[in-house]
């Protein structure tokens, strides 16, 4: 490309740890604060003003899962709160545990193309582009939900493939918001070239695109006085369901595991969703840790349809910030991805915030290809497809099933359909 002619800016974005405090600015940080304020969800028929009869503020009614309400307690109503609410939605996590076949995974005979350093190249995305070419095939248009800090749709590409925006932050000064979502819109759709104005490494060129923005710790907000409170992501959660979105991108980490209260919540969109054929995918997070031992949240989350991404570099090592181990089902080369920021400038970035939506862009072939796949099929025809070859001296395990192979996936799709 002809990128040399500028100024690269190699971004190290990093999830699950928080890099700066609630007061301070940076543009680059991927994580949310957690929050803890008392908030909780219910299962119930009853109206607003009859809960609030029995000291239950509604802060949210959920559209994809019926009767689900998050509600806060207060000092008013009637203190007996025992038969407002059933029980049901409670199971619903518990009903779709992950679970992970043990695959036997064929490789390929090596491990790297040669002349490839990018993972457009690497992932085999350009033989796939090239394949549906030749066979005059058009992909299916597939819902993909980006719940980050805000896609500023800054160039014509992201713009066309915007098909809505949501805001559940409230915060609407986009000075404030992070480039990390318009990142992750432009790896998908491609990024415009400053020098010539052309696009390159379209990933998902049949994607349209759902941006519902939560709070961000760049955008500098009391967490206590945050929309909908701790509810916040759960609420957004729901609302990337309720649009439609086939697979949901979760780039980002909470600083710290969240309450019960919050993880149940979430838990139970999430894995509701299953029965809507929706597929989260989640950053791993770039601690180095061993992920099976050291939890980030909700990559960590023990769903079905979660799949989990690390990220490797060019040279088919772990990216050393990335997590690892079984927990990870797969990696990404999360390495030297040119991409627009929100002023529509390239950046050259890396981590696991951008691995996780490379499988996102495999999985819209795999979609544009077979809508109607079920979530156990899509898991299994993924994971069978991945590629165990990591570097000779690479002696950890980098991730349960290996790297993605988009060429092997769109083979799979192409046999089953």
């Amino acid at each position: 490309m002809l990128m040399q002619f500028f100024k690269k800016f190699i971004i190290l974005i990093a999830i699950s740890t928080l890099i700066s405090s609630c007061g301070s600015f940076n543009p680059f940080n991927s994580t949310i604060e957690t929050t803890s304020d008392g908030s909780y969800v219910i299962e119930t028929g009853m109206t607003d003003s009859e809960l609030l009869s029995y000291g239950q503020i509604v802060i949210y009614r959920y559209k994809s899962v019926p009767n689900m309400v998050a509600v806060k307690s207060t000092n008013i109503g009637k203190g007996n709160h025992k038969y407002i609410y059933d029980k049901n939605i409670y199971s619903i996590p518990e009903n779709n545990k992950k679970v992970r076949e043990e695959i036997k995974i064929n490789t390929l005979s090596k491990t790297q193309i040669f002349g490839c350093s990018q993972a457009y190249c690497e992932a085999r995305f350009n033989e796939v582009y090239n394949d549906l070419k030749v066979k005059n095939i058009s992909l299916n248009a597939v819902d993909i939900a980006i719940v980050d800090s805000g896609v500023v749709p800054v160039t014509s590409s992201i713009k066309n493939a915007l098909a809505s925006s949501s805001n559940i932050s409230g915060n609407t000064n986009i000075i404030n918001w992070s480039s990390h979502a318009t990142y992750i819109a432009s790896l998908l759709v491609g990024y415009k070239d400053s020098y010539d104005n052309n696009f390159y490494d379209i990933y998902a060129e049949n994607a349209r695109i759902h941006s519902v923005k939560i709070s961000f710790a760049s955008d500098n907000e009391d967490p206590d006085k945050r929309k909908y409170g701790s509810m916040q992501l759960s609420v957004a959660l729901d609302e990337a369901v309720s649009l439609g979105s086939k697979i949901v991108n979760l780039s980002f980490a909470y600083s710290q595991k969240p309450d019960d209260n919050v993880v149940m919540a979430e838990k139970i969109v999430m894995a509701y969703a299953a029965k809507s054929g929706v597929i989260f995918v989640c950053a791993a997070g770039n601690d180095g840790n061993k992920l099976d031992s050291f939890p980030v949240y909700p990559a960590s989350y023990d769903i079905n349809n979660i799949i989990t991404v690390g990220s490797h570099n060019t040279d088919l090592n772990r990216a050393i910030s990335s997590n690892y181990g079984k927990s990870v089902d797969l990696t990404a080369q999360g390495a030297l991805i040119d991409l627009n920021n929100k002023y529509g400038e390239v950046d050259t970035v890396g981590g696991t915030s951008f691995a996780a939506p490379l499988v996102v862009a495999a999985l819209s072939i795999y979609y544009g290809i077979t809508p109607n796949s079920n979530v156990n099929t899509t898991l299994k025809q993924l994971f069978s497809s991945a590629n165990m070859n990591y570097n000779f001296y690479e002696s950890q395990t980098i991730a349960h099933y290996g790297r993605v192979d988009v060429k092997k996936l769109y083979d799979i799709a192409l046999l089953n359909h």
